[in-house]
């Protein structure tokens, strides 16, 4: 196929939220704009799948009601929201192995571990609400705070094995998705910070409380249906021609000139493109210092929602297990029955080097210590490991080792010339959620508009 050019306004390299949030926000403004997409998909991290004849999500899918810039975003779409099905009993897994049903908020943790949990959560709630979640770098004691790993902090103030073990696993494991010795306790109170500054926003009630109609896909694919052929699918970047005012790009098929660029994928993966001068040392050194968690999401699938039938909502934690959380995921007219869960941070590094059949058999016999033997028995089994996809290689979002924050924070958002950067890993308010992507990409876009304006 003979290559052909699109000349723009401004080019776009990414059609995941942020950088199809940053085109529609260019295009609404009149701005000319072109997004190229290396997979044959929009959508980036978030991706549909169809189970009981309605959409399902492979990745990134819950929405908070604190997220405003997503409500704005679906309600200018059309696109509506239904509750995350919960109701009915939980379920916790003591270090014992053993099943505990409860209802409420709170698991049975036992008196110490519980007040040692409590003790802890208010203490990294202090912190954070501390930071600026758009520069948490610039805390008067942010070297401090970056200098010390989240597992050190955790060995020092919190007394509780179990009470730290479970904080280790929601923080480390639910969201950083690394070992906490292997990220900074600033790094942790930006991920607090960025979602409201409170610890209590990280529960499923807040955090996960809607799921998206049409499954979390559909936000991007309703974006790119407003950009139309503005949008080129298979179009993975190779290299970045730059200088100032001018941007070219070259992707398999098609390459794209533009007064202004914007990169919307995260940090790490533009290690992968060749740029043309080559990137200023500091963001090539940034870059390198920042890597993605490590995430298989699986959904196991079955004839019916059965453990409601049973009086329980497929919720449920354990921090010493293979399987650390479970959700229903079921489709909301419930025509089949999904449970979703996580394998993340080491249990991901652990599971990634079993057989499939082998790491298949421990996560059904995981979740069928919920909700009992029907779960190792389903009609299907989806895995993707987010690693493994050749244009994202992790998840949630990219995080620094220790020092990494307040040695590079004020680089990740700096423009090179006429390039700037989105994406949630990038974020302020919404860090590592969709809520970050769509600000990350509108904050690119009013920086290239202001690039392009006649002078």
């Amino acid at each position: 196929m003979p290559e052909r050019t699109i000349e723009a306004e401004v080019a776009v390299v990414g059609g995941g939220i942020a950088g199809l949030s940053a085109a529609t926000s260019l295009a609404a403004s009149g701005a000319d704009v072109v997004v190229l997409e290396a997979r044959d998909r929009v959508g980036g991290r978030t991706w549909n799948t169809e189970i009981g004849g309605e959409a399902n999500e492979l990745g990134g899918q819950w929405v908070a009601p604190y997220q405003s810039a997503m409500h704005e975003l679906l309600e200018e779409l059309g696109i509506e929201l239904f509750p995350s099905f919960r109701e009915g009993s939980h379920t916790y897994i003591d270090p014992a192995g053993r099943s505990h049903h409860y209802e409420g908020h709170d698991a049975p943790l036992g008196d110490a571990a519980e007040k040692a949990f409590g003790a802890a959560d208010a203490k990294l709630d202090s912190m954070a609400k501390e930071l600026d979640p758009e520069a948490p770098w610039e805390h008067p004691d942010a070297r401090g705070l970056d200098e010390i790993t989240f597992e050190s902090w955790l060995q020092a103030e919190v007394g509780d094995e179990t009470a730290r073990d479970l904080m280790r696993s929601w923080l480390a494991g639910g969201f950083l998705a690394k070992p906490a010795h292997t990220f900074s306790l600033l790094q942790g109170l930006w991920m607090i910070s960025g979602a409201g500054g409170t610890f209590e926003l990280f529960e499923p009630e807040q955090c996960l409380a809607f799921r998206v109609v049409g499954g979390s896909q559909v936000i991007s694919l309703r974006m790119a249906e407003l950009l139309g052929d503005r949008v080129v699918l298979n179009a993975p970047v190779r290299d970045v021609r730059w200088s100032e005012g001018s941007v070219e790009v070259q992707a398999d098929g098609v390459t794209a000139k533009a007064r202004s660029g914007i990169l919307a994928v995260p940090p790490n993966l533009t290690n992968a493109i060749r740029f043309e001068p080559v990137l200023p040392a500091w963001r090539m050194r940034m870059a390198q210092a920042m890597s993605q968690g490590s995430i298989n999401k699986v959904l196991a699938v079955y004839e019916t929602p059965f453990w409601r039938d049973e009086g329980l909502s497929g919720q449920g934690f354990a921090p010493y297990e293979l399987v650390r959380e479970l959700y229903d995921n079921s489709p909301p007219s419930a025509s089949a029955g999904v449970l979703t869960t996580f394998l993340a941070g080491e249990n991901a590094e652990r599971a990634g080097r079993l057989s499939a059949a082998d790491r298949r058999r421990e996560v059904l016999d995981g979740m069928a210590k919920y909700v009992g033997r029907r779960a190792a028995e389903p009609v299907d089994y989806i895995e993707t490991d987010w690693s493994g996809q050749e244009w994202t290689r992790g998840a949630y979002g990219t995080s620094f080792g220790p020092g990494g924050l307040t040695r590079f924070g004020d680089d990740l958002r700096r423009p090179v010339g006429p390039i700037n950067w989105a994406c949630t890993d990038i974020a302020g308010v919404g860090h590592i959620h969709m809520e970050g992507a769509i600000r990350s990409g509108r904050l690119a876009a009013a920086a290239c508009l202001k690039a392009v304006a006649p002078r």
